[in-house]
């Protein structure tokens, strides 16, 4: 029994430190975490400077910057072949802003806490940045007119059937209007970009080359669309919009993208005897333009039940 002595005596001694040290880990964990308040989406409010900067963020600022400002972002992809060359960040209140990098000394992004905000997009949710001009995304949409006598000096430009908007690169901005195809619905963005005074480039244009036909197995017709630039090289990732035209004057409008060697096949099947039409209605990529002159825009293939 006189064993149980120090023991009792070390339990009494252990027990409140115990409860000190558990007291000073909670303590630590909640200073920690009241030093430390989770960063908050992008301002859904504000100013937008042309050519200087958009709530909370300005053009030039590097990439860490721009996290310590919006948070983390919702994403990042490749672009162009460059590392995490565009994020996509939440606004509050909803809507997505994309923000393009460029590496510190101006290349190709590099995913570096120091590359370089070159341009910040926004989309039509985020219709509370407005800017010096009083423009915002829901003015865009419903006027398109007041957007041109807000920016004079902007130049109306076409990138395909489906993509046109207001540019003035001396300013630094851009309102952009997309159609959808299938649905006919528009819906547009606006970016700021850092001030160019250059003449514009001259754009690179893509065309169809080639449409082909195979019968790949009973009824079943596949259609492969090649597009190429005029370095007769391939286009990858092109979205071709197409429509077949059936023996009845039916007719399926459909798209997909091309592959890495600038391929794409479009399918139907139950095919009956009888002509069978593919038109070309639009191709879309990234960089380029299409070229509907140059293009082969229509074949037909005469289909015979096997």
């Amino acid at each position: 029994m006189a064993n149980l002595n120090p023991i009792l005596q070390m339990k009494r001694f252990f027990k409140p430190l115990k409860l000190m040290i558990s007291a000073f880990l909670i303590a630590a964990l909640f200073s920690g975490t009241m030093a430390s308040p989770a960063l908050a989406d992008a301002p859904g409010t504000g100013t937008v400077f042309e050519g200087v900067s958009v709530p909370g963020v300005a053009l030039g600022d590097t990439r860490a910057q721009v996290e310590a400002a919006w948070g983390a972002p919702v994403y990042c992809q490749n672009v162009s072949g460059f590392d995490q060359g565009s994020c996509e960040f939440a606004a509050e209140g909803g809507g997505q802003i994309f923000v393009r990098y460029s590496g510190p000394d101006g290349g190709g992004a590099t995913a570096s806490p120091e590359d370089k905000a070159i341009r910040i997009t926004w989309h039509q949710a985020v219709s509370g940045w407005v800017t010096t001009a009083g423009i915002n995304t829901t003015l865009a949409y419903n006027d398109p007119d007041a957007v041109q006598a807000a920016y004079p000096n902007a130049v109306i430009y076409q990138q395909s059937l489906f993509d046109w908007g207001y540019e003035d690169r001396a300013l630094g901005i851009r309102i952009h209007y997309h159609t959808a195809y299938l649905t006919g619905v528009t819906r547009v963005s606006m970016a700021i970009t850092i001030p160019d005074n250059s003449p514009p480039p001259e754009p690179d244009y893509m065309h169809v080359s080639s449409i082909d036909f195979t019968d790949a197995k009973r009824r079943h017709i596949i259609g492969t669309v090649h597009v190429q630039n005029e370095q007769n090289e391939a286009v990858p990732d092109a979205l071709v919009y197409v429509t077949w035209t059936f023996p009845d004057g039916n007719q399926l409008s459909v798209n997909a993208r091309t592959d890495s060697s600038g391929l794409v096949e479009f399918n139907i099947y139950d095919v009956h005897r009888g002509i069978y039409t593919l038109t070309i209605d639009d191709v879309l990529v990234y960089n380029y333009e299409f070229d509907p002159d140059a293009s082969l825009l229509s074949a037909t293939y005469k289909y015979k039940v096997k």
